[in-house]
């Protein structure tokens, strides 16, 4: 569910994110109904609903520093997601440098650290106010306060195992292998929790136990992922448009070609998925896909010809033969609709040298890793 932008920065909630808002709520009220043994019910629920609706705020507040830092340092960031597991700023590429890496990773724990704070000053300042709200101010204070701590853990690819890497990378000049220790610690973090789920369900507990299971498991499938796309990235840094030019596929389809003639001695016989289409004399004007012709029924494939379902050439990005793999994917990635191919061309002379599509990414990838 979209709740709106933030400097062009999308705002998601999705469902999952409820329970933990449950979950506060219910933890807040037991432990305000330890303070206040007689408190009645509409108090209660209305330290629940409090507690539920700062904790989706103070996560939306840690997320928010992180993609705001990450635009000054020049990184684009396309959007939060808060759910299950707290939340996630969705950066199209990696820090640059370890220093901004530090600083994109430290503000978010820091903002759950002032938001806490916060808290507890107006807490203990001496003032007179109801006790449902100075319980929702401490308890929130120290669940931001824990917030804070808990992110900071040296676990890739939480903040503190991001903070991790940019010391690792600091030092050893070089971001993979950085990536590959700090990936290590997570998994670690991340085995270790499920143990001690697997020993606190051993001992009665459960619920507590299950939670810290999936937590654990989370981690260290996230750590694996973050590694293995770290190591793209880098190898798509140093992969030229010219190299994965190299594997891409050559064959072109006459645009006044019946459909059904297409199918069977073009799509079955080169066994591609795409292919460019040509007019007579020899001009590209666009792209025919496997998928295309998919949402045609059968039975009436054959009033079509190629052009006639052909996307035009000038729905697909323009990439050249200097960029790198990396701005290829950026390219692809902004695509709004399918089929996700760039036209690779000549800077100066804005000759079409071939098409590059996910598959020509990988194929280059393969190679190169």
């Amino acid at each position: 569910m979209k709740l709106g932008k933030v400097r062009g920065i999308a705002i998601k909630f999705h469902f999952s994110m409820l329970l933990i808002v449950a979950l506060v709520g219910f933890y807040a009220a037991n432990f305000y109904l330890e303070t206040v043994p007689n408190a009645p019910m509409w108090e209660l629920l209305l330290v629940a609903i409090l507690n539920g609706i700062i904790i989706v705020f103070s996560i939306l507040i840690h997320e928010l520093s992180h993609s705001l830092m990450a635009l000054r340092y020049g990184l684009k960031v396309s959007e939060i997601e808060l759910y299950l597991f707290g939340g996630v700023s969705k950066m199209e590429e990696e820090p640059k440098t370890p220093r901004s890496e530090l600083v994109i990773s430290v503000v978010g724990p820091l903002s759950s650290f002032i938001l806490g704070i916060i808290c507890l000053i107006i807490f203990f300042l001496p003032i007179i106010l109801p006790m449902w709200l100075l319980v929702t101010l401490f308890y929130s204070g120290i669940t931001n306060i824990g917030l804070g701590i808990f992110n900071l853990l040296p676990a890739f690819p939480m903040d503190g195992g991001r903070v991790l890497r940019s010391i690792l990378w600091n030092k050893r000049k070089n971001i993979l292998s950085a990536t590959k220790t700090a990936s290590k610690v997570g998994r670690f973090f991340g085995y270790s929790l499920m143990v001690l789920g697997f020993i606190q369900m051993i001992f009665g507990g459960i619920f507590s136990g299950f939670w810290l299971v999936l937590m654990g498991s989370f981690l260290s499938s996230a750590a694996k992922k973050s590694y293995e796309q770290t190591v793209s990235e880098v190898a798509l840094s140093s992969i030229s448009v010219r190299e994965i030019l190299v594997g891409a596929r050559k064959f072109v389809i006459p645009f006044e070609l019946p459909l059904i003639e297409g199918l069977r001695d073009y799509f079955i016989v080169f066994s591609q998925i795409y292919f460019p289409v040509v007019r007579e004399g020899g001009e590209i004007v666009g792209i025919i896909h496997l998928e295309d012709i998919k949402k045609i029924p059968i039975e009436h494939r054959y009033r079509y010809i190629i052009g006639d379902i052909m996307n035009s050439i000038s729905d697909f990005p323009i990439i050249f033969k200097e960029d790198t793999g990396k701005d290829v994917m950026k390219k692809l990635l902004k695509m709004e609709k399918k089929p996700y191919i760039a036209i690779a061309k000549e800077r100066e002379t804005q000759n079409i040298l071939g098409f590059i599509s996910e598959l020509e990414i990988i194929r280059a990838l393969n190679v190169r890793i």
